[in-house]
């Protein structure tokens, strides 16, 4: 039941990416086009929730090429690491501002890891690549 749920999740979120509107759609668009990311950039905020230093969203989804930009705004009042070690992305998040990290160009069908390089506890993040038109 619980693989369902996030199944179900999932290809939400997907389908949010995607622009579709039902979830039953999203299998057919990604076999016929792949997805259209019409977005400059995704928004991540960094902050303190239940003790824990967390990423929100924690799963971001974009889909593949180049141009893709993240904007990660932290809550705190200290430094934050950001770091995708596979893509050689890192960037120190200054507090109470707005940070723009520039990914390089990306490939479909990959999965990575977000971290905070500065403070290796704090909870992980996920970036999610799907394939272009």
């Amino acid at each position: 039941m619980a693989r369902r749920i996030a199944t179900a999740a999932l290809g939400a979120v997907l389908a949010a990416a995607a622009g579709c509107v039902s979830v039953g759609d999203v299998d057919a668009k990604v076999a016929k086009d792949g997805y259209l990311d019409e977005r400059e950039s995704v928004q991540i905020v960094t902050t303190l929730l239940g003790g824990k230093n967390v990423f929100i969203p924690s799963t971001v989804v974009v889909s593949e090429g180049s141009g893709r930009r993240l904007t990660i705004y932290n809550t705190s009042d200290t430094p934050h690491g950001f770091q995708i070690p596979t893509l050689g992305v890192t960037a120190v998040l200054e507090p109470g501002k707005e940070n723009v990290v520039a990914l390089p160009p990306l490939k479909g069908g990959r999965i990575y890891s977000m971290i905070c390089h500065l403070h290796p506890p704090h909870r992980h993040a996920t970036l999610m690549v799907v394939r272009g038109p």
